[in-house]
């Protein structure tokens, strides 16, 4: 008995954009037949070295230094193990992608036009809004990757010396590249219908906590950034970040069980998805996808409750000059946006039953 998979390349006008936080969609394949790699069985994914199939997975730990050097030796491996090594292995880093640039700047001076194109492609990508601050990737020295100010270029660091966050994304972005060109032998680039410089390769990529290390700004804005980018890329991310899940197509948006839940997991309910993609950050914490009861801390908790308390005795005239000053305190204290309004509202409504 033999056992095989049977890929069919559907028609191009079937063929789905990238999604995100999803699982895989049947007609979404990362291979092409029509312009990268081989139909042949022997080129599969399940072999040593796949040709025209790009997979890659990433762990919360992408730090850009260190890594032991059995790790490292993994992650250099040929094939779907090489670029899955830092979902498995915490101490294993994404290094390699500085040393590729580096190995691109020098292969530049000595004349290599496709080394030249790369190189464009990579500083194109990271200086296209996925840097804080308007920071652009400036050049590439013997010291690596150098980044600054897009209103001050000649205020240049290196990337070492960059927060975590700063250097979790550029590592990201830069081994994801690294590893297309690896896989497909080429880097099909360009730039969108907008303008934005696009990497038009297919395949998947999982990333494990990809809000590690990053700031609610670049939460909100990291999923978005990667689909725009490469879109023919399906993203199947993990998060407990409700700016992230903003970022989920329609049917991507899957929740996890708990430690202590006995169910499976399940692609949230359409007025649910609703609810996270297009409300706010508070809509989404707030729901029961995140389970926070309240998005206050104890202590301010606390506070509000005696206001909604005192504001009951204020109203209903039975408060004394004591009370009606702490009440004004408070308020003044405590002021709320719209949302939290109605958190107390609803704390005072249910205060009257």
């Amino acid at each position: 008995m033999m056992l095989g998979l049977d890929w069919t390349l559907p028609n191009a006008d079937d063929l789905q954009h990238n999604t995100f936080g999803s699982v895989v969609q049947p007609s979404l394949s990362p291979y092409d037949g029509v312009k990268y790699g081989s139909p042949s069985a022997e080129r599969g994914p399940w072999s040593d070295n796949p040709q025209g199939w790009f997979c890659a997975a990433y762990g919360p730990f992408r730090r850009l230094m260190g890594g032991s050097g059995e790790a490292q030796r993994l992650m250099l491996s040929p094939g779907p193990a090489g670029r899955m090594a830092s979902l498995f292995h915490e101490d294993a880093s994404l290094a390699e992608g500085v040393s590729w640039l580096k190995e691109l700047r020098l292969r530049s001076l000595e004349g290599s036009e496709e080394a030249t194109q790369l190189l464009d492609t990579v500083k194109e990508l990271l200086s296209d809004g996925l840097l804080p601050n308007k920071y652009r990737a400036l050049r590439v020295s013997s010291e690596g990757l150098w980044v600054a100010p897009a209103d001050a270029p000649d205020r240049a660091y290196p990337l070492r010396e960059m927060s975590d966050g700063f250097r979790t994304v550029v590592a990201l972005v830069l081994d994801i590249v690294r590893q297309l060109q690896t896989a497909y032998g080429t880097l099909d680039s360009g730039t969108s219908s907008t303008g934005r410089p696009i990497v038009r390769m297919p395949g998947v990529v999982i990333i494990d906590e990809v809000d590690a290390h990053l700031h609610v700004t670049w939460q909100r804005a990291i999923g978005d950034w990667l689909k725009c980018h490469f879109p023919r890329i399906q993203f199947i991310v993990t998060s407990h970040s409700p700016y992230v899940c903003q970022a989920a197509d329609p049917g991507g948006l899957i929740r996890l069980p708990g430690p202590e839940e006995q169910r499976a997991p399940e692609v949230v309910a359409p007025d649910l998805y609703q609810r996270i993609v297009y409300g706010s950050g508070e809509d989404a914490v707030l729901s029961e996808l995140f389970g926070l009861e309240t998005p206050y801390s104890e202590h301010a908790d606390n506070l509000r409750k005696r206001l909604v308390h005192l504001e009951e005795k204020v109203f209903d005239e039975e408060a004394n000059a004591d009370e009606v000053a702490e009440y004004k305190d408070l308020a003044a204290k405590l002021s709320s946006s719209r949302t939290a309004r109605v958190y107390e509202m609803a704390a005072h409504l249910a205060g009257d039953e």
